[in-house]
């Protein structure tokens, strides 16, 4: 059997019973609540790679991808498994590709102002209001899709919330997905159980990749144009690389998307 690779981008947010509290990031919780959330998220990356493993394939590469890349445990993810991890990194998605069959993004949450969106937010909930691709509104899930399309690989698995699973087939559409929980608000969701969550996980990663080759890249077309909303205007007075176009919006463009953010 030929080599399959997967690429597993791992956020935190769209973890199953995982809330934050209104108005702190996840690492800013208590020692006891954040080391419960690193062991969820690190629970459901590994469901994935089983459900890899199980669908065929024969090489994983997991990036913890959230918060300067060294948040997950990383002494209990699956022995089959490399990981990506710390920063800087020359660019986002940084190993991956066109030799990978495929990407999945787990633990993923919708983009900012989504009603009922669990932890939604757009790269920094501190400081980005907003971001439009190409005048297209995006978020995380979008903007990665788009990063692994540019290099020629789907998207074929997406973890999260009911509204980052309704976003990821806006973008997407042919993909599979995990609906971890339910939001009632930002920061308040009707979830799965930990071990639930998991167990649907493993089994839409074995079921995606026994799909490999049903799932197309998500392109955009240069020339790209990424505008991006900030809270603060001080945000924006140290910007450079690209165009002022309000007291709090800044415009970058390229042909590739690995420029314009």
């Amino acid at each position: 059997m030929s080599e399959r690779k997967i690429y597993i981008s791992v956020d935190f947010e769209g973890a199953a019973c995982v809330v934050g509290v209104p108005g702190k990031k996840l690492s800013e919780l208590g020692r006891y609540e954040y080391e419960e959330v690193r062991r969820i998220v690190t629970g459901e990356a590994n469901a994935a790679v089983e459900g890899c493993l199980e669908g065929g394939a024969t090489d994983i590469l997991v990036n913890d991808a959230h918060n300067g890349g060294t948040c997950m445990i990383h002494d209990e993810l699956h022995p089959r498994a490399k990981v990506l991890l710390g920063t800087p990194r020359p660019r986002r998605f940084l190993g991956l590709d066109g030799s990978y069959d495929g990407v999945m993004l787990i633990a993923y949450h919708p983009m900012a102002g989504v009603t009922n969106g669990v932890l939604s937010h757009s790269y920094s909930s501190a400081g980005i209001q907003h971001m439009w691709l190409n005048d297209r509104r995006i978020g995380e899930i979008g903007f990665d899709a788009a990063c692994s399309g540019e290099l020629g690989v789907p998207v074929i698995l997406v973890t999260s919330c009911k509204e980052g699973c309704r976003e990821a087939e806006e973008f997407l559409g042919n993909v599979e997905t995990v609906v971890t929980k339910w939001g009632v608000s930002r920061n308040a969701a009707i979830s799965l159980s930990v071990a639930e969550a998991r167990d649907q996980i493993r089994a839409a990663a074995s079921r995606a990749c026994g799909r490999i080759g049903e799932f197309e890249p998500f392109k955009v077309e240069p020339p790209l144009e990424l505008k991006t909303e900030y809270k603060l205007e001080s945000s924006v007075d140290a910007k450079g690389g690209g165009e002022r176009t309000g007291p709090r919006t800044f415009v970058r463009r390229g042909d590739s998307i690995f420029d314009v953010r």
